[in-house]
């Protein structure tokens, strides 16, 4: 019996020591090779700022037809875009409430341009005022994409805070209200054809929710 305590020592001591060596791996960490591949992925991200990171369901689709876009043209971003349609939104804005539409008339599809110049005459004929203040922009953002062989569609949600009346030739208000801000949701087609020369993109159809 006492020659066996010394193997019993030993299989003490191997216990303490395979538990200090899971204990070392738990406090230091083990390298389980993402390291590499997040700091090539940090990397791609500053050489290639045009790359859209993949999300997940629906923006899986809107996303791989945004790098098809940057494939076709390298000089596509979509930061930028989003941040001129952001401008231009303002732009019709202010120009359908003037009435007055020669800023936005080069950038925008004849049939689209009709129908506000339509509804603009129709608020002047009735005498009828329009009071639009763009409070702010809630949502901004690319919602799908179309590519053809002749050209690109970009369909963008725009969700603002607004404030909207109508007010009619006696200054009563007749619709909408000059003190509480609204939340409104407006979907804008933007178009660009891919062989075309010039750069702008056009504004080709307008939805509002």
């Amino acid at each position: 019996m006492q020659n066996s305590f010394p193997y019993i020592d030993i299989l003490i001591f191997g216990v303490i020591a395979i538990f200090l060596i899971f204990r070392l791996k738990n406090i230091l960490g083990t390298k389980t090779g993402f390291e590499e591949t997040n700091v090539n992925k940090k990397n791609e991200d500053k050489q290639f700022t045009n790359v859209v990171s993949l999300k997940s369901n629906k923006g899986d689709v809107v996303d791989l037809e945004l790098n098809k876009i940057i494939n076709i043209d390298p000089s596509f971003d979509v930061n930028d875009f989003l941040s001129g349609s952001k401008n231009f939104f303002g732009m019709v804005l202010e120009s359908f409430v003037s009435g007055n539409l020669e800023n936005i008339k080069e950038f925008t599809k004849l049939s689209v341009y009709k129908s506000f110049k339509s509804a603009i005459d129709e608020r002047k004929k009735e005498k009828e005022t329009l009071i639009i203040d763009l409070k702010s922009i809630k949502e901004n953002k690319i919602i799908k994409a179309t590519i053809t062989k002749t050209s690109i569609k970009l369909n963008v949600a725009f969700e603002t805070f607004q404030i909207r009346a109508l007010i009619d030739k006696n200054d009563q208000i007749i619709d909408g209200d000059t003190d509480n801000e609204i939340l409104v949701k407006d979907e804008w087609v933007f178009e660009r054809k891919i062989k075309d020369s010039n750069p702008n993109w056009t504004l080709v159809e307008t939805k509002s929710n």
